[in-house]
């Protein structure tokens, strides 16, 4: 028992500096980078996505590589699965649930329901281990590039020039410089959930291979808390726009899930597979 409680307490401390890195040193940084590049809330969006996928990714590479493929498969699942739900109670907190289902974000809505479908047909069907599934899936994340640009060229978002106004972004410092700072932060955010995602997963496998926890609870344990960066992203996001254009928020925070979800599934989860069949298949 003793040794089961200190793993989890390595457990929550490590959920607890994975949530602190990704609120302070990814979403601002990001923000900031948006705001002096005249992004839109979709791009910026697109970004937090990618970034806050880095624990998926590194948790899902120590697992797979353990051989617990299964895990991996639960995991991409529940993370999707929970992005939108984050998503959903981060809106209502702040009285955005209603735009959040706006029918002008109807394709955004199918995308990520293919995001959560997908994983499901594969589990039920036995294939997480098939050596098929990635050369699908790099097909597949190829074409949603360009779903993703069409839909873009289609109806551009916003462009939010005014969002840091109040702060004054970078004053007193050079565009290449603030990028550069700002870059810097996000590489070592990047380096620390690294480190921060690794030790994750050891504790993680210690918890299947010591402790004889089920792959499913691992996969669903691996979701929740992999999926803490994009919740701080989520609140950041209607945080920083409360008060004012409500849509900007829901933009951001719906290609944050999107690009979260399709990372996921198409990277995360083709990385991993690769990894379980060279090493531990």
């Amino acid at each position: 028992m003793p040794a089961l409680l200190w793993t989890l307490l390595q457990f929550l401390a490590l959920t607890g500096l994975i949530i602190v890195v990704a609120r302070f040193l990814l979403y601002q940084p990001a923000k900031g980078i948006a705001h002096r590049l005249h992004l839109g809330n979709r791009a910026a969006g697109q970004l937090l996505g990618y970034l806050t996928s880095v624990p998926e990714l590194v948790t899902t590479i120590a697992v797979a590589a353990a051989g617990f493929m299964s895990a991996v498969a639960f995991n991409i699942l529940s993370s999707n699965i929970i992005n939108v739900l984050l998503a959903m109670g981060a809106a209502t907190a702040y009285r955005g649930i209603r735009d959040l289902g706006s029918p002008r974000l109807r394709r955004e809505h199918v995308l990520i329901g293919i995001s959560i479908v997908v994983p499901i047909v594969l589990l039920l069907t036995g294939q997480v281990e098939s050596v098929w599934v990635i050369p699908v899936f790099i097909v597949g994340y190829v074409a949603y590039l360009v779903v993703l640009r069409r839909m873009s060229n289609d109806s551009p978002g916003p462009v939010e020039y005014e969002e840091f106004s109040r702060v004054e972004v970078g004053r007193g410092l050079s565009k290449r410089t603030y990028l550069a700072l700002n870059g810097a932060i996000i590489a070592l955010a990047l380096v620390g959930l690294y480190f921060l995602g690794d030790a994750l997963g050891g504790t993680v496998h210690e918890l299947g291979t010591t402790f004889g926890v089920p792959q499913i609870v691992i996969g669903l344990i691996m979701g929740v808390v992999t999926s803490l960066p994009e919740l701080t992203t989520f609140v950041s996001s209607y945080h920083a726009h409360r008060g004012r254009a409500l849509h900007r928020a829901t933009e951001e925070v719906t290609h944050n899930v999107l690009a979260s979800n399709a990372s996921n599934l198409l990277i995360v989860q083709t990385v991993g597979l690769a990894v379980f069949l060279l090493v531990a298949g």
